[in-house]
């Protein structure tokens, strides 16, 4: 799940952006807050983090923000890798307090939080099977989700609803990812059905 972090356009009295968070998975995308806004002249673009020696009108030092924006990152590895492994869909409450509960902890990732977390996700858990259709037309199962073992790739790992049923293991970034149809259109590679 590619995570990104930026700072926002809008700024408030002070003259300062919200640092916000946008992550993907599974072809859901999840938009929050970190909880912090800065100056946008702090704001380090290239890395994802507040400069050194800077400080917001709260006086909230650098070393503090980015405290957080390192432990927000953790935590929704964490959360990811949770969700794979239980076949659980992620829900904006669970996405929003995993996000809390790093605010609460201070900046510091939050390991007492994970069983919390883990319970939330085995809630979640999928009791029935996930289909998809590919944009070309096959139909597939979703068995699961996994590794590449040489380059520690997240990959999804899916069976054909034809022929022989071959089981076939793709990118999961290119698994969700969308595909441009020659006529422009913009189409999900993988789209969810119900069969």
């Amino acid at each position: 799940m590619p995570l990104k972090i930026y700072l926002d356009k809008r700024q408030n009295k002070h003259g300062e952006a919200p640092i916000r968070v946008v992550w993907s998975f599974n072809g859901d995308r999840y938009q929050t807050t970190m909880g912090f806004s800065i100056p946008p002249k702090a704001w380090d673009d290239v890395a994802k983090r507040v400069t050194p020696a800077e400080y917001n009108h709260k006086n909230t030092p650098s070393t503090t923000i980015n405290a957080f924006i390192e432990a927000t990152e953790r935590a929704v590895n964490r959360l990811e890798n949770y969700a794979r492994v239980q076949n659980a869909t992620l829900t904006k409450p669970i996405v929003k307090q995993v996000i809390a509960d790093v605010l609460g902890a201070g900046g510091e990732y939050p390991t007492a939080q994970e069983p919390q977390w883990k319970k939330m996700l085995k809630e979640r858990g999928l009791s029935k099977a996930r289909y998809f259709e590919h944009f070309k037309g096959g139909k597939y199962k979703l068995i699961g989700f996994g590794k590449d073992s040489e380059t520690l790739e997240d990959v999804v790992i899916y069976q054909a609803l034809y022929g022989t049923g071959q089981i076939w293991v793709r990118p999961y970034e290119i698994f969700f990812s969308k595909v441009t149809l020659p006529d422009g259109t913009e189409v999900e590679r993988f789209k969810e059905i119900s069969i």
